[in-house]
């Protein structure tokens, strides 16, 4: 499944977080086996060249075995930009992790709280309600998490 990635941090102008988010996207495509890409927009009539969305990587085919190198690639951001705010927005979920969540106390919860959210959005896709089922029980709303200390 894809996933998307959005950076935060009120503390960074614009063009370093741009900056951050292109070192991202490299350490991710080099350093774990997944595909990573920015978002590909197009600009609007009238304008020229391509809409450039700050912050964001799309990882490619995201799975709760390859969840553990996303994370520990993110963890070493973190570390090194703890006013950084990461979303990891899933088909179904979205998740929101802050440097707290990586902590040597905090990391084993947290792996285990993304790979247990991934496996409950593979889950559903492999598993389809009927179309006369409820819209909750079709997944056709958007779960907001947030990793809370535990």
């Amino acid at each position: 499944m894809n996933a998307i990635l959005f950076l935060q941090d009120s503390r960074m102008a614009a063009e370093d977080l741009q900056d951050l988010t292109a070192g991202l996207l490299r350490s991710i495509n080099q350093e774990t086996d997944l595909t990573a890409r920015l978002p590909e927009e197009r600009g609007g009539a009238g304008t020229k060249g391509d809409a450039v969305t700050i912050g964001q990587i799309v990882i490619v085919a995201l799975s709760s075995g390859t969840v553990v190198a996303l994370l520990q690639v993110l963890k070493s951001y973190l570390e090194r930009k703890p006013t950084l705010e990461i979303e990891l927005v899933l088909p179904d979920k979205t998740l929101k992790m802050k440097a707290e969540h990586f902590s040597p106390e905090q990391l084993a919860q947290t792996m285990q709280a993304v790979q247990h959210c991934l496996k409950v959005v593979e889950r559903s896709r492999n598993h389809r309600p009927p179309p006369s089922a409820p819209l909750r029980q079709r997944g056709m709303f958007t779960v907001m998490m947030t990793l809370e200390k535990f």
